[in-house]
């Protein structure tokens, strides 16, 4: 639905039904691919998301997990990427302040967390959160520091994993993801990688 009203945001409207459909069918048709090939990718995990990968999307009513082949038990791993809460992590401006002493900081990222694990988690369906970041935005990097240690422990308590989106990228008003500079082989930002360890370790 590139340039849809609902690119992003699902509703229940007939074309983001189909929308959610069409990604069903590439999930099936990706895991019956695979699978055909034989050798270990006939029993590897594979990650599929949901629509737009947004918790939203695999945490719609019309998705659906593809189905495996006999003796495959819970080898489907539910992919989330998830920027949340949004004016923080990516809408530019937004906002550059976060705190994890703030309960409204807080909500958007226990609510979709809990609701991942009630669906998926307590059922024995594995999630990984495999894209989350908080942008640079002016050198808020306490925020973002902050922001990773807490959003690392809250899915580890949950018994999700996440991995912080690094592109690279460091200077002018794009998305500045960046942590590790890999033309220098060194940290940006060790206080964030340092975060993430942190909330992975505390959240076990």
């Amino acid at each position: 639905m590139v340039g849809h009203n609902n690119e992003w945001w699902l509703n229940d409207s007939a074309d983001c039904k189909d929308a959610v459909e069409c990604v069903n069918k590439l999930n099936q048709a990706f895991v019956d691919t695979v699978r055909k090939t034989g050798g270990n990718n006939a029993t590897r995990y594979l990650a599929c998301p949901g629509y737009d990968a947004s918790p939203d999307g695999a945490l719609n009513a019309g998705f659906v997990i593809p189905k495996d082949i006999e003796g495959n038990e819970n080898r489907i791993i539910i992919s989330v990427h998830a920027y949340t809460p949004y004016e923080f992590a990516l809408e530019y401006p937004g906002t550059d302040k976060w705190s994890s002493e703030t309960t409204k900081d807080l909500v958007s990222i226990t609510s979709f967390m809990d609701r991942l694990k009630r669906k998926y988690i307590d059922k024995g369906i594995p999630v990984i959160i495999d894209e989350f970041g908080a942008r640079n935005k002016s050198g808020n990097t306490a925020a973002r520091v902050d922001f990773a240690e807490h959003y690392a422990a809250a899915a580890r308590e949950r018994g999700m994993v996440c991995f912080w989106w690094d592109n690279n990228a460091f200077e002018g008003d794009g998305e500045l993801f960046g942590i590790f500079d890999r033309s220098k082989c060194e940290f940006a930002y060790p206080e964030i990688a340092e975060a993430l360890l942190k909330g992975a370790e505390a959240g076990k």
